[in-house]
């Protein structure tokens, strides 16, 4: 989808994300807390650690650095999806 006009993205958080996941699988959100925080937390560790994500419905995700200048980080996340 590409138009002339950016558009604002929605915000999804955890919470949100956690009520989705249970009501996808029929699981209690307990459990699926544990499981969504755990993957979360490999994400950002395999993010953080400049791999490239190769993770089928979501899609192919290249990571890149920069510096921001101000002796921070920058990493950009490139997803590329299969339109369906």
């Amino acid at each position: 989808h590409r138009d002339s006009e950016p558009v604002t993205a929605k915000v999804l958080q955890k919470r949100e994300l956690l009520s989705l996941v249970a009501r996808r699988t029929g699981l209690p959100n307990t459990e699926i807390k544990t499981v969504v925080e755990a993957t979360l937390a490999e994400l950002g560790d395999a993010i953080g650690a400049g791999m490239t994500l190769a993770l089928p419905p979501l899609g192919r995700a290249r990571i890149s650095r920069s510096d921001d200048g101000t002796g921070g980080e920058v990493i950009t996340l490139r997803l590329r999806r299969r339109l369906s």
